[in-house]
């Protein structure tokens, strides 16, 4: 079977175009349920209606416990169950939505924990 160059481009195209949309849309999905159902005390910080607090942070993970690090700096101000506390990673999309009130979204070097500590403990202190 010989596949022409016009149909290659053609299935080419077609294929990128599912994957960006199937990439795209579990996010905004995912975003819409995320803002339903709780109060947003500040950026950081969402208390659900059964007492669960969602800390959301703005560094990746990638395996040195990054995000469960940072989260646990805001439960400790907030002096929450540890039990209760989801984390929500927060995208270069949400962040330029809201005019890049989480600042800087780079994670690299090491420097997650150590570069955001200060300003998410003060943001579990504001909330508490």
């Amino acid at each position: 079977m010989r596949l022409s160059r016009r149909a290659f481009l053609v299935g080419t195209a077609a294929a990128g175009g599912g994957l960006a949309l199937g990439v795209r849309l579990p996010r905004a999905a995912a975003a819409a349920t995320t803002a339903g159902g709780g109060t947003e005390v500040h950026a950081w910080v969402v208390v659900k209606p059964d007492d669960t607090c969602v800390i959301r942070i703005a560094r990746s993970e990638m395996g040195q416990g990054t995000l469960t690090g940072l989260a646990q700096l805001v439960a400790e101000e907030l002096e929450c169950d540890w039990k209760k506390v989801a984390t929500e990673s927060i995208t270069a999309g949400q962040n330029l939505a809201r005019k890049r009130v989480w600042g800087e979204m780079g994670t690299g070097g090491s420097r997650g924990i150590r570069t955001s500590h200060d300003y998410v403990r003060r943001g579990g202190a504001a909330a508490r």
